[in-house]
């Protein structure tokens, strides 16, 4: 098993949810435990891969690499029918009774930091004016705020771990969530250079550094 660290930080606003994503408009589900006596910020293992694999699935093809295009159980089987097989992305990220090359931990909080909370209102999609009486309250982490957690792929697919590498040089420059950019860094300890071709390393290299360095300020 190949391991490595990998931690995101919040370019802009990070929204925080509670289960409610389609009401809140919330980039992570469930993102709070009881850490001792308070609540603490987490980015579910769950999420994270789910953006990496949306990530990898829009860049997947121009790198030579296959992707079914499906998220649902049964369109992937049947999308792979027609494939003759799985998908790279699915190899990589799992499908319906199949082995996922990546499994990804939670993700928790480094430093401290402190939330926002915004109130808004809400529009009537009728006459797209503000409804009355129906001010919510949406809570936030501010940019710079740091998630650490540990992704592990599975040695035997060693030939992917390019497009693990592109879904996070895209991720890093599209949207985590529904609406918050995060960037990314890689921290394998040179463990990855063992099993990536010299093709792949100037992509690793980059990695291993913030992108957004200098904009964003913990």
């Amino acid at each position: 098993m190949i391991k490595s660290k990998l931690k995101l930080k919040a370019v802009t606003l990070l929204t925080v949810g509670w289960g409610v994503p389609e009401v809140l408009g919330a980039d992570v589900v469930q993102v709070k435990k009881l850490v001792g006596d308070r609540l603490e910020p987490y980015l579910p293992g769950s999420s994270v891969k789910g953006s990496l694999r949306s990530a990898a699935s829009r860049v997947a093809e121009g790198y030579g690499f296959t992707s079914c295009g499906e998220v649902e159980p049964s369109r992937i089987s049947k999308a792979h029918e027609s494939m003759n097989g799985p998908c790279d992305v699915c190899k990589v990220f799992g499908w319906p009774n199949g082995e996922a090359a990546l499994s990804v931990g939670n993700f928790k909080l480094t430093g401290s930091t402190k939330s926002l909370v915004l109130t808004r209102v809400s529009l009537d999609d009728r006459t797209q004016t503000a409804a009355r009486e129906a001010l919510y309250s949406t809570e936030h982490l501010p940019p710079g705020t740091v998630f650490e957690g540990e992704i592990r792929f599975l040695e035997s697919r060693a030939n992917l771990l390019p497009l693990l590498l592109l879904a996070l040089a895209e991720l890093r420059t599209g949207r985590f969530g529904r609406r918050s950019l995060v960037d990314v860094k890689l921290e394998d300890e040179g463990v990855f250079d063992k099993f990536v071709a010299g093709e792949w390393k100037e992509l690793l290299e980059e990695l291993r550094e913030w992108l957004w360095e200098g904009v964003v300020r913990p």
